[in-house]
């Protein structure tokens, strides 16, 4: 047997001696709506007449008889076929990817399980996001271009997304839950920009896949797949990052050998007899990734600060985070995977002012609060998470993932306003900790149909002692406590810890026939202190037409239970940590419905989405005669519109990109009964982002008009007493009285344009790029604040709607990156 093989290969060098010789190409083929290899599937090159099987772990080989141009085909049941001309001069290693037969999504590429739905969902690539002027580089940020995104504080702050509270929004990262995915303020995210490997907004109407929000989902997805060791290097103005990556070990095989076609009983007619090995692991498989940050605000900021304004600045945060991944296959077929991801955070700020009498007397001429001549303000917030994956994958149609995972933030707060205020210090430590597993299966039991489904347990575990300043009232209020009348506050010590359990499950069906699809879903939630079960049905209905125009309607019910919310446990000001322990309390619920038009015009995308949104059972304060701190009296409804234009990139040497959006958006609020306007409503908003690619430059701009947000007009004053009696300077103080008609005011509409120039040149290890850009280059100053004199009683001229104090209102920004 081993003579004949060897005079068989010995015959075929021989006449390819006095021929051309065979030419190869292999690699690995994926399933682009999920990201994993393919299992099953096949390569066929008709000129060649050759036909071979996809292995399975994705791996293949093919070759052909010379150098020429051949038509590669690639098929796999339940996807688009693949087929492409490639000219054969040498040996080549290419790795294809095979879409969805219907792709609803505006992402670049479609990955995970996010198929579902496009309705009321913006995907953008990691790489467009970091590549968006006024982002500071962070991918989290540039949310805030895309449509229904608000942010009340310009830069800073969180998101408000179409005109719902940011309490009721839920953040993600593989499945894991956290609290906020950004440093303070908002500047940066907390996992590195290349970790991440698409970012999805759901505004609203969001599968059931997602619970504890009644809001909005932002799910951001990590990178699963490193083919080589690489790395990145990020130094800009605010901070420094880096990322390595590589894999374990070699992969699969996916060489190709020479052997008889008789030989081979699964081959298909192929004269050359050149066949694919069997897949033969040669080493460990799977990959680790390495990252972190550190920022250095205090370092370069002061003096840029100073240069601009002429002001100092002397309160800056400091912040660093970390992160490690890694995956491991467990068998040789690659159905058994492990994986592990860790990442964490670090932020402190601090902020001390100790004024002389004179710089005391200087601050009451012009005007400013008496009250924060002395202060010692101290915050300290770290994360810590871990989450740890095993995934079985049976077939091609069985897909089963189990996750174990942990969630710890730990909180510091400390103020103390000195001799100068009657309320007392707040000097409080807090720790929510979230434990979780969750067993999630996907099953595709037929070509038209695709089950998912969920179960869940979490335990949330609440500690914190210390002392914090509580309100006394339980009235509707403008967010803006007066600081010198301590009749307003309570001291309050602090020494709690308690836990909650809840048990979820959800389940969706997908049904696609031809252009119609339907996926109508559930999820269930479970409190186990209340003894409370949610059941919140949902779907989505949409068809397509051949002109690529797909209309769909979403909709369905949302709950989530305000004891186990963390941003009500863990808020600095008005701190009640008995919000945990209520079992009295409903859990908060939305109604969501949305109805949308998408239309695809080859690199052009045009959405018009509509949405009308009822909350109910909001979480408000109770005035502590009832007994009880909190009830379920609040209420939201929002309604508003948006459209959407896109033009994707092609990765041409010369090429125009961008997207424009235009949302109209109305937002009212129940305060205690009555009802007004949302305090972060922006009835009008218009965003325009461009960039355009000339070899190795890129030219981007980003320009927003938008409306005001609305404030509570000051209609009056009085001396703040007992404290002061506003006799003498030393002892004067007005404290501004506000209309009973809450943010019944409205600030002027702003406008900003923002300018990128990046530059990216290319070497045999990599490329290098930098960029440098100016936020607001024209230097628009738009009235955000009623300044209101302390020094001066009530009149037409106190208090003046002006621009806030210590605004950056120009801010040059650069960086630079290695890639390898």
């Amino acid at each position: 047997m081993v003579k004949s093989t060897l005079g068989l290969l010995l015959a075929f060098f021989a006449i390819g001696s006095l021929s051309a010789n065979p030419v190869t190409i292999s690699g690995r083929v994926f399933n682009e709506s999920t990201g994993e290899p393919l299992e099953f599937g096949t390569v066929v090159i008709p000129e060649a007449k050759f036909k071979s099987r996809i292995n399975p772990d994705g791996t293949y080989a093919a070759a052909v008889p010379a150098a020429g141009e051949y038509t590669v085909q690639i098929s796999s049941p339940g996807l688009k076929n693949l087929v492409e001309k490639i000219k054969f001069e040498k040996n080549l290693k290419r790795d294809f990817r095979l879409s969805l037969p219907i792709t609803r999504t505006q992402t670049v590429k479609l990955r995970g399980e996010r198929d579902i739905q496009s309705l009321s969902r913006n995907t953008l690539s990691v790489e467009q996001l970091k590549e968006t002027p006024a982002t500071f580089g962070d991918a989290i940020n540039a949310l805030a271009t895309l449509p229904g995104v608000v942010r009340p504080g310009g830069f800073f702050g969180p998101l408000v997304i179409r005109g719902a509270d940011d309490k009721g929004n839920r953040y993600f990262i593989d499945d894991i839950p956290v609290p906020n995915p950004q440093h303070f303020g908002g500047l940066q995210s907390i996992i590195s920009n290349d970790l991440m490997r698409e970012v999805d907004l759901y505004s609203s109407a969001f599968p059931s896949q997602f619970g504890g929000a009644v809001g909005a989902i932002i799910d951001i997805q990590t990178v699963d797949e490193v083919k080589e060791f690489g790395g990145v290097v990020d130094v800009s103005l605010i901070s420094s990052n880096f990322l390595l990556r590589n894999k374990w070990g070699k992969n699969y095989g996916g060489e190709v050998r020479i052997s008889s076609a008789a030989q081979q009983d699964e081959a298909a007619p192929n004269p050359l007899g050149v066949m694919p090995f069997k897949p033969q692991k040669s080493g460990p498989t799977g990959y680790w990734i390495t990252s972190g940050r550190i920022g250095y605000l205090t370092l370069l900021v002061p003096p840029i600060y100073k240069l601009i304004t002429g002001n100092t600045i002397d309160r800056l945060p400091e912040y660093y985070d970390y992160q490690l991944k890694g995956k491991v296959f467990l068998d040789d077929s690659g159905k058994h995977a492990l994986t592990a991801l860790v990442f964490g955070s670090y932020d402190t700020l601090k902020f001390t002012r100790n004024l002389t009498a004179e710089e005391k007397a200087k601050r009451r001429e012009e005007g400013q609060d008496p009250i924060l001549s002395n202060f010692n303000i101290s915050n300290d917030v770290s994360s810590h998470s871990q989450g740890v994956y095993y995934e079985y994958l049976p077939s091609s149609k069985l897909q089963n993932k189990l996750i174990a995972y942990n969630s710890y933030t730990y909180s510091y707060f400390y103020a103390d306003l000195g001799s100068t205020s009657t309320i007392g210090a707040t000097d409080v430590k807090i720790y929510p900790n979230i434990f979780g597993i969750k067993d999630k299966v996907k099953f595709d039991w037929a070509d038209y149909a695709t089950l998912r489904l969920a179960a869940e347990y979490n335990l949330f575990y609440f500690k914190s002692n210390g002392q914090t300043q509580q309100q006394t009232g339980a009235t509707a209020t403008t967010g803006q406590p007066d600081l010198g009348n301590s009749s307003q506050f309570q001291t309050v010590p602090v020494n709690f810890n308690d836990q909650n359990h809840v048990i979820s499950a959800y389940a969706e069906n997908k049904f696609q026939f031809g252009p119609v699809r339907f996926v109508p879903g559930a999820r269930s939630d479970f409190l186990a202190r209340t003894n409370t079960a949610t059941f919140d049905p949902r779907g989505l209905l949409s068809y397509e037409f051949p002109s690529e125009t797909t209309i769909s309607v979403a909709g369905g019910q949302y709950q989530s239970f305000a004891q186990v919310n963390t941003f009500y446990f863990n808020r600095v000001f008005n701190y009640q940590p008995q919000v945990v322990v209520a079992d009295y309390l409903q859990p908060e619920r939305s109604f969501h419905r949305t109805v949308g038009v998408e239309q695809k015009l080859g690199r052009h995308i045009i959405k018009v989405e509509g949405f009308m949104n009822d909350f109910d059972r909001l979480l408000q304060s109770e005035d502590v005669s009832t007994g009880r701190s909190f009830s379920n009296g609040g209420a939201l409804r929002t309604r508003g519109a948006e459209l959407f234009l896109r033009r994707d990139k092609e990765d041409k040497e010369t090429e125009f990109y961008g997207w424009a959006s235009y949302t109209y958006t109305q937002s009212e609020r129940r305060r205690f009964g009555t009802w007004g306007r949302f305090e972060n409503e922006q009835p009008h908003s218009f965003k325009l982002v461009a960039g355009f690619k000339f070899g190795a430059n890129t030219i981007g701009a980003q320009f927003q008009l938008f409306a005001g947000f609305p404030y509570t007009q000051i209609v009056g004053g009085a001396c703040t007493v007992p404290a002061y009696d506003c006799q003498t300077p030393e002892t004067t103080r007005y404290s501004p009285q506000y209309s009973t008609d809450l943010y019944g005011q409205r600030f002027p509409a702003s406008h900003r344009l923002d300018i990128r120039y990046t530059r990216k040149t290319a070497y045999k290890w990599g490329y290098f790029s930098w960029y440098i850009e100016v936020i607001n280059i024209y230097n628009q100053q738009a009235p955000n604040q009623q300044r209101w004199n302390y020094n001066l009683p009530y009149s037409e001229s106190n208090p003046k709607v002006a621009v806030a104090d210590g605004a950056i209102t120009i801010i040059p920004y650069f960086g630079l990156e290695w890639r390898f």
